[in-house]
């Protein structure tokens, strides 16, 4: 007796995986900047970095296969993180542009009609 046929999923769009490649970099980078920091930051620094490196990864590769809740918690996180890069700019604080770059990407990125028809497609 032969098993059916499961259906293929689809490839996620382009726009989502760049979303998550971003991810796995942005990852990567908090995940080495906590290595780094282990001898020349305060314990508990470091290891946050690490726990955010690995929370980025995590959301990274939920992204890469379609999983609608870590699309939702990148999307609310990268409006948190607009949110304080706004207010970095108007009080001048340093890297307030910089910091604005990663999450708008992210949401411009995921919100694409096409990346929300892959989405509802694999849920």
């Amino acid at each position: 007796m032969s098993s059916p046929e499961v259906p293929a999923r689809p490839s996620p769009p382009g726009t989502v995986l760049a979303a998550a490649i971003l991810l796995y970099i942005g990852g990567g980078l908090a995940i080495l900047s906590g290595v780094i920091g282990l001898g020349r930051w305060p314990l508990l620094f470091a290891l946050l970095n690490l726990l955010l490196g690995a929370l980025y990864v995590g959301l990274a590769r939920a992204v890469q296969t379609g999983r609608s809740w870590a699309r939702t918690i990148v999307l609310v996180l990268s409006g948190l993180a607009i949110a304080v890069a706004l207010v970095r700019l108007v009080t001048g604080g340093p890297g307030a542009i910089g910091a604005l770059a990663w999450p708008i990407a992210y949401a411009v990125l995921l919100c694409t009609d096409s990346a929300r028809a892959w989405f509802r497609s694999t849920t």
